[in-house]
């Protein structure tokens, strides 16, 4: 570097060394994943096919670190049924091609295999990931992600003394399979819902039906981080640990600020992390969760009941089961949602203070009012957005949109976005979001059950709850502040949620409900983030081993 300036060395000497930082700080991680059926599980004594990965149900944790690079290749061992795999709040930064949903993604048929590729760009926190097609999910095939933060970043909290993960959701008596479970649930008259519960695969404590129940292990006077996911297909449920409080300190990649917590509300799709010591007398605990906005009779199957077993313990868990908020109060559930917001004063996946982003001072580029429906019609039911019932077609959106600009596949930006049609409308239809524009979305839950949504690509910066109806002076009520951001948001019966999204990831994105029978009989809609640079560092090019379909 002789005769060169020595601010130019300097430079130079900075720029080699941030990246070497970055080599070092993303890792490859390869995995081999491969997804099959098994009938010896009977997570509640009832013959029914279980998906596994691995053998496994749940299925393998993804256990990751910010900046790594997935490579994942998943055979799918099924005989009969395609698979794809969808990976709840990652946000496939620049690369909607590795989503996993039928909108971006050939499915992989029985006995072939397909390698998911993506980045872990700037997240950090507590996900999941699960089967996209086919009412898959209802049978299995999900399983915990896990992404840390590197070193040289700091959680706002000391590490824990083990870290445990809580995949709690819903279950149904019937099988999963496509030509059961789907067919009935589309047809007037079949009203059944999941009628079980179920954590980490395994049924209650308390059911003598169960074959097996799950147990955690701590050791007197040690802190534990349990990471408490609602997998279910519609259940919202109520969490809480006998004698034990909980400390909330993050939600699906976001600190929030910390609050102590006797009970957690945890809807369809969402994911917390919440701090627990084991601070009791050396004994065996309940660990509960019991379904929200269910009656009496579904209760008694609704719940499920796992143990905190302290090493130590001679003593079996007994006395009644911790009382949480009435399953009807609504009050309880939304006041609990407005008090968790976001620690502006910590770095997340970086050193950089979260609250980076002051939505106080936005300009809205673009607002969507979005009202969810059910719709019956010659005995059959579908559910629709603004009066529009989303029909999948066979060629992926976003593979007809990069070869033949979405022509004879969907219908761009005709989808009416403030206002309900006055029939129902059955299609295919893709609205565009304005590249780095702000976009605030409107959700209207006009049923009498809880929904909750979820944007591939993108966080949602939550800013308002509220019942009745939405109008532009609803704004007035916003918290503007320190806005907690999720992936995956609930609106309650009869109310509305307001969302931010900063739209700076281009792509083809799927914004669905997380009610799964809500989103297959139709509440769903592609979001397409359009930016006409080339520049494969904006969104990325197809992959080299692109399924081609349709």
């Amino acid at each position: 570097m002789r005769g060169l300036p020595i601010w130019l060395v300097l430079s130079l000497i900075n720029l080699l060394s941030f990246s070497s930082m970055q080599v070092i700080n993303g890792a490859e991680i390869f995995l081999e994943w491969h997804v099959d059926e098994d009938n010896s599980i009977k997570p509640i004594s009832v013959d029914q096919p279980v998906i596994t990965i691995n053998g496994k149900f749940p299925g393998p944790l993804l256990n990751a670190t910010t900046n790594d690079n997935i490579h994942v290749n998943v055979f799918n061992d099924m005989d009969k049924y395609p698979v794809l795999i969808t990976w709840n709040g990652i946000q496939q930064r620049h690369n909607s091609w590795q989503d996993g949903v039928s909108g971006t993604n050939c499915a992989i048929q029985p006995n072939t295999n397909w390698t998911y590729e993506f980045h872990l760009k700037d997240q950090i926190g507590s996900f999941f990931y699960f089967p996209s097609i086919n009412y898959e999910k209802a049978g299995g095939a999900f399983g915990p992600i896990r992404v840390d933060s590197r070193v040289v970043v700091q959680t706002p909290f000391a590490d824990p003394d083990g870290d445990f993960d809580l995949l709690i959701g819903d279950w149904y008596e019937d099988s999963y399979k496509v030509n059961n479970l789907i067919y009935k649930l589309a047809h007037e008259g079949y009203n059944k819902t999941p009628n079980m519960m179920l954590m980490n695969g395994k049924g209650s404590y308390l059911d003598p039906k169960a074959k097996t129940n799950i147990s955690f292990t701590v050791n007197q006077g040690k802190t534990y981080r349990l990471r408490i996911s609602n997998v279910g297909s519609e259940w919202s449920f109520n969490f809480r640990i006998q004698n034990h409080s909980m400390l909330l300190v993050e939600t699906e990649g976001s600190y929030t600020n910390q609050i102590w917590l006797s009970s957690l509300d945890v809807h369809v799709g969402q994911s917390y992390s919440v701090l627990v010591t084991a601070d009791q007398d050396a004994a065996d605990y309940y660990i509960v969760a019991t379904a929200k906005m269910a009656n009496s009779t579904q209760l008694k199957t609704l719940e499920v009941v796992g143990v905190l077993h302290y090493e130590n313990s001679t003593k079996p868990v007994d006395g009644p089961i911790p009382n949480g908020p009435e399953p009807f109060d609504v009050e309880f559930s939304i006041n609990q949602a407005r008090s968790i917001r976001w620690n502006l004063t910590t770095g997340a996946a970086r050193p950089n203070p979260q609250g980076s982003f002051n939505v106080s001072n936005v300009t809205l580029s673009q607002t969507f009012v979005l009202e969810n429906s059910v719709n019956y019609e010659n005995g059959t039911i579908n559910y629709a957005i603004n009066n529009v019932s989303y029909a999948t077609p066979q060629t992926p959106l976003k593979l007809a949109d990069y070869y033949l600009n979405g022509s004879g596949v969907y219908d761009i930006d005709k989808f009416p976005t403030n206002s309900s049609l006055p029939a129902t409308v059955y299609g295919t239809f893709v609205v565009s979001g304005e590249h780095r524009g702000w976009l605030e979305i409107v959700f209207k839950n006009e049923l009498q059950v809880m929904d909750s949504w979820h944007l591939d690509g993108f966080g949602f910066f939550v800013v308002g709850y509220g019942f009745g109806n939405w109008t532009p002076k609803s704004r007035y009520t916003y918290n503007l502040y320190d806005p907690v951001v999720r992936s995956t948001v609930q609106v309650y019966p009869k109310g509305w949620t307001a969302v931010y999204v900063y739209l700076d990831n281009p792509g083809m994105w799927n914004l669905r409900s997380q009610n799964l029978k809500h989103w297959f009989l139709g509440q769903e809609l592609y979001i397409r983030v359009y930016d006409s640079d080339p520049n494969p560092a904006k969104e990325h090019l197809p992959p080299k081993n692109l399924l081609y379909c349709g």
